[in-house]
């Protein structure tokens, strides 16, 4: 049974899914159409906690390389669903990608 447990990500794909569904909250896709000064530092920002959170799970749960790229396909397919451009998907599943391979 404990062996299964190893292919059972659940509760990643939990966590991946209340990570882009946070981001949909904070930045709507309807939001990407901005372009005042501002929405590149508020992207940033919500980026930025996005990655931190996705940073103490990854520590917290010891993720190896395929649950980690799991994350980053379940976060980024959710975005997709959402509406959001293929430009602006791909930028954010980089940033919280290489945020979980570097730390």
């Amino acid at each position: 049974m404990g062996i299964l447990n190893i292919f059972d990500t659940s509760e990643l794909e939990t966590f991946a899914t209340a990570l882009a569904d946070d981001l949909t909250r904070r930045f709507p896709p309807a939001s990407e159409a901005r372009t005042d000064p501002g929405v590149q530092h508020q992207i940033k920002v919500i980026l930025e906690g996005l990655c931190a959170r996705a940073v103490r799970y990854h520590q917290q749960q010891k993720l190896g390389v395929y649950r980690k790229a799991k994350l980053a396909n379940v976060f980024k397919w959710r975005l997709t669903e959402a509406g959001y451009s293929k430009g602006f998907v791909e930028r954010a599943t980089k940033e919280v990608a290489t945020s979980l391979a570097v730390k």
